[in-house]
């Protein structure tokens, strides 16, 4: 009877590692998707590659986007050919809400394309719609790191002694301290920049980088794990007027440089996304390039 017992618990046991295992590879195969539903609609969703948002030259914010329809579309001027899924990238400019697309490419139901179209270079900037689809993209596409809000939960110096750039009690003030990016304005604890702009570095090639004499190993990040982003305040809100934030892609805390220290930010809004849904009405039909 004990015999009998012990190999039923053994087996339950051995069953319960197995299932919380088989959940565990299920929530990592999860987390590794870069694509992320942004929207719901009357048979279309939207997702959004997280991964590829890049802040470019001139306060431009370009992003990809997958609709996924649940019945075939007909291509316009070719009812032969019918396409499933649309992928396009689109990029905003930020100073004056307005977007254009850079190429959009249209796949069959087993995923090959079966049209990609670039758009020129001369092609007009149009103006989001209020309520419209691309504007909801659009504010989707702004909820995502490094915009958002942040905690600051501890810091690391960026180079030298510490005691050579601030006195303990003046950094352990900072923990606690909330940090907010936007693309309108950002905020740094009590001190506000309301004209605040992004862009992109590379953090192999980018000489500008290269100036700042970062430590990458004091920092505990390698440089090829790293997305750097450049921050500038146009305005008298910040002193000094440049930061940069240093995003280690297999972590989720994110680094500010600030006053020659690097603060270590962690998310305070659960990553601020929401996705939206829309009306029945078929407000896919878009016009397009």
């Amino acid at each position: 009877m004990r015999a009998k017992t012990l190999r039923r618990a053994i087996v339950t046991g051995t069953t319960l590692i197995l299932c919380l295992f088989a959940a565990s590879i299920c929530r990592l195969t999860q987390a590794k998707d870069p694509w992320q539903r942004v929207y719901t609609g009357d048979g279309t969703i939207i997702e959004l590659n997280s991964t590829t948002l890049r802040f470019g030259a001139a306060n431009l914010l370009r992003a990809h986007f997958r609709t996924v329809f649940s019945n075939a579309e007909s291509i316009p001027g070719d009812r032969g050919q019918k396409y499933k899924t649309r992928l396009e990238t689109i990029d905003f400019r930020l100073t004056d809400r307005k977007y254009r697309f850079v190429e959009i490419s249209l796949l069959d139901s087993g995923g090959k394309p079966i049209q990609t179209k670039t758009v020129d270079a001369s092609e007009d900037w149009r103006v989001l719609k209020p309520g419209g689809i691309t504007e909801r993209l659009f504010t989707a596409a702004c909820s995502f790191t490094p915009l958002g809000s942040w905690k600051v939960i501890a810091y690391r110096f960026a180079e030298g002694d510490p005691k050579e750039t601030k006195s303990a009690p003046d950094l352990d003030r900072l923990i606690g301290a909330s940090v907010y990016l936007n693309i309108d304005s950002a905020a740094v604890g009590n001190r506000v920049c309301n004209s605040p702009s992004f862009q992109d570095k590379d953090p192999v090639e980018d000489e500008s980088l290269r100036h700042l004499g970062l430590d990458w190993k004091s920092i505990g990040i390698r440089r090829e794990d790293a997305r750097t982003i450049d921050v500038r305040c146009g305005g008298e809100g910040w002193q000094p007027a440049r930061s940069l934030l240093v995003k280690d892609n297999n972590r989720e805390e994110m680094l500010m440089l600030w006053d020659g220290v690097f603060l270590v930010l962690k998310r305070s809004d659960g990553g601020a996304l929401r996705v939206t849904h829309g009306d029945g009405r078929p407000t896919l039909k878009r016009r397009q390039p």
